[in-house]
């Protein structure tokens, strides 16, 4: 073990903690959700083809199912009970307030299921062509007659991925690569559901949606440690572009996540990590998703100024060499910290499972 070089991506580690400390994705959009878990699937294609030691193919293809719950409300990093969000009523003798609403989510479950085919041009380039299938249940509570419970789902193809990759440097104890994509706007922003604010089906809130309705450019460059201590260290961030047809753009996103993988045999790799994310809220406005009157947000998924924070999580996992070239990840994941630009849905849990042949 050279432990120069140990120290090297430690340093590295640390240095870009300190820049991006205390961020990770708060309430997400399943398009958002579903690019977190195209950064994790990339980064374990990329770092067990670095350590093979069989022939690399040209052509790679992983499946991934990636689900996370966010559950109880914070207000920055201070808790907030689901009866202080949900707004009592004009008999109540609760005073109406911009932190309090007619309608609260009380759980949101995500699930992203995400098929990506890879082709390596050569030893340096490889070029992914990503689409994911997005699911999301939302349960509510109201005081609203005949809503007092309801749930809302929603289901469809997601935004479309085109990326590289490019090997910046290769050597026997690690590798740089860096990654620029494209995200195609396929995912629908128009989806509609049953809803308190009118009778019938209307215009649904921004973590209904499939899609960013933008052009976004996903970037991430990743550090790859070999040897005897094996790790990776990636820096990525989602750009949007411009707004969409609904009159908001989802906001940008930046992340910074370690692993650390346990060689427990020849065909089982433990890992742990821990990542930093922070996301911004989302500009502009879903004009369709107000309702007359001084607060015109009733609920707060329909606010874009209650989106967006800083996070920090843990994460468990454990990847299996099936046979040959194919491999299968299990992952469960708890957040650590979080700060929420709230009242907003906390995340509670994650977990995702990977299928994969890698180049």
């Amino acid at each position: 073990m050279n432990l120069g070089h140990f120290r090297h991506g430690l340093w590295i580690l640390t240095w870009l903690s300190f820049i991006y400390s205390g961020s990770s994705f708060a309430q997400s959009t399943p398009s958002e959700f579903a690019e977190m878990s195209l950064s994790d699937l990339f980064a374990l294609s990329i770092n067990e083809a670095e350590n093979s030691t069989q022939k690399h193919s040209k052509w790679s293809v992983a499946l991934q199912r990636s689900s996370v719950e966010f559950k109880g409300y914070l207000d920055g990093d201070d808790r907030v009970s689901d009866n202080e969000v949900l707004w009592g009523g004009p008999t109540s003798g609760q005073p109406r307030t911009d932190k309090n609403f007619p309608v609260v989510p009380d759980k949101i479950i995500q699930t992203a299921y995400l098929l990506s085919v890879g082709y390596a041009f050569n030893d340096k380039w490889r070029a992914y062509v990503t689409v994911p299938y997005l699911e999301q249940t939302t349960d509510h509570i109201s005081i609203v007659p005949n809503y007092n419970t309801f749930k809302i789902k929603t289901s469809g193809v997601g935004d479309t991925l085109l990326s590289a990759s490019y090997r910046l440097s290769d050597s026997v104890l690690s590798s740089w690569w860096l990654t620029v994509g494209l995200s195609i706007p396929t995912g629908s922003i128009d989806e509609e559901g049953d809803t308190p604010r009118a009778p019938g089906n209307q215009q649904l809130p921004y973590t209904m949606q499939l899609g960013s309705g933008t052009y976004d450019i996903p970037i991430e460059i990743n550090y790859q440690a070999k040897g005897a201590h094996e790790f990776n260290i990636a820096l990525a961030a989602t750009i949007r572009s411009g707004t969409n047809s609904r009159g908001y753009r989802l906001g940008n996103n930046y992340s910074l996540n370690g692993r650390y993988k346990f060689k427990l045999s020849k065909t089982l790799k433990p890992y742990i990590g821990i990542g930093a994310q922070y996301s911004d809220s989302i500009h502009g406005a879903d004009t369709s998703l107000l309702v007359p009157g001084v607060y015109p947000y009733p609920a707060p998924i329909t606010n874009p100024d209650l989106y967006g924070g800083t996070k920090i999580d843990a994460e468990a996992g454990i990847i299996w060499h099936i046979s040959g070239r194919y491999q299968l990840a299990a992952e469960i994941g708890k957040p650590l910290y979080q700060n929420l630009n709230g009242p907003q849905t906390k995340e509670d849990w994650r977990s995702s499972i990977l299928l994969s042949r890698p180049f």
